[in-house]
């Protein structure tokens, strides 16, 4: 995700006893669709305002626990249907163990297992749909020069019951602008691994984050803005996002 900032998240362990909390803000709208042939179509909205937490804490230097918990309120119209939820999305309890490191290289697997809630559970399914998952991710990091960093995460998540499992690729790349600045450019990917059964379309998303993060005392903020450049039965999501990191 940031030296004394995303370059020791992601794929890098945390010290024994240490951790991290990042609270993010998300405001997330959409007007349109990407249709089956990876058109975009106007129709129907989507808004979405969350608040989440994600915490890693240092159970050894080579073992980092982790999790994520949200709280949203959604409402969005498709096909006439209107859909809210306010409540938790899936949450993620998980373990991630450092495996390998050579020079600026870094390897790190991780298991999470996705506990669902009352909004966003499942890609491309209404509110509130969808049982447990389990994922598991490598996760490749590399330090850059200008305190820069590269971290690369390829996951397969396993879904119980009759919903399609996916496969996810995200990509953190980090640089220095100045003592005080550092800019982020990310990436979120997420496709079917399973192919179309009646009631869930085969599908694809993928999101662009650019951020800027600023060390203001304990705390860094992160400001940024998503956009969704393409995609195949899912939306065209563009959102704001204000995250503040802390380390204990």
């Amino acid at each position: 995700m940031v030296t004394a900032g995303p370059s020791d998240a992601g794929a890098w362990p945390r010290d024994k006893g240490e951790g991290l909390v990042i609270l993010t803000s998300l405001v997330d709208r959409a007007d349109g669709f990407f249709d089956a042939e990876g058109n975009r179509q106007s129709g129907g909205y989507f808004h979405k305002d969350e608040l989440a937490a994600y915490i890693e804490y240092g159970a050894t230097d080579r073992v980092t626990l982790v999790g994520r918990f949200a709280w949203q309120t959604v409402e969005q119209l498709s096909g006439g249907q209107l859909d809210t939820a306010t409540g938790f999305s899936a949450s993620e309890l998980g373990v991630r163990i450092h495996a390998w490191r050579a020079g600026p290289w870094l390897v790190s697997g991780q298991a999470s297992y996705f506990l669902p809630g009352e909004g966003e559970n499942v890609t491309n399914q209404p509110l509130g749909q969808g049982d447990g998952a389990v994922d598991l991710r490598l996760l490749f990091g590399r330090a850059l020069p200008r305190d820069g960093f590269l971290d690369i995460q390829l996951a397969h998540r396993q879904r119980d019951g009759a919903f399609l499992d996916e496969w996810r690729l995200d990509a953190s790349l980090g640089m220095a602008i100045n003592t005080d600045w550092q800019a982020m450019v990310q990436t979120y990917s997420v496709w079917n691994a399973e192919p179309a059964q009646p009631g869930f379309p085969e599908f694809d998303q993928h999101k662009v984050q650019l951020s800027v993060l600023r060390q203001v005392g304990e705390l860094e903020y992160q400001l940024g803005v998503i956009f969704t450049p393409t995609g195949r039965n899912a939306l065209d999501e563009r959102a704001a996002v204000l995250s503040i990191w802390r380390r204990f």
